[in-house]
């Protein structure tokens, strides 16, 4: 959960918003923000899913075997060789 947590954190700043602000739209004190940011307590994952969707991201839950693939197509293929290749000739 940290990650998304610190993600969440990420997609927070950039769109300019404080912790203030923040909790104003989802209707939580700045306090409690700054505990989830913090790691200090554990959101519900509603509360988790309300702040991706303020900051313009969506959670997802994929099948394992084909989160390679998803975090291939996110990093844009760096990591990889890429799955098919155009024919030569």
């Amino acid at each position: 959960m940290n990650t998304i947590l610190k993600e969440l954190k990420i997609a927070r700043q950039e769109k300019g918003l404080n912790q203030s602000e923040f909790g104003n739209k989802l209707g939580l004190p700045q306090s409690h923000i700054s505990k989830i940011e913090r790691e200090e307590t554990n959101p519900r994952l509603s509360t988790v899913i309300d702040m991706a969707r303020i900051v313009d991201r969506e959670l997802m839950l994929v099948p394992r075997r084909l989160a390679p693939v998803i975090r291939t197509m996110i990093d844009g293929g760096h990591e990889q060789d890429p799955m098919w290749k155009p024919d030569e000739g």
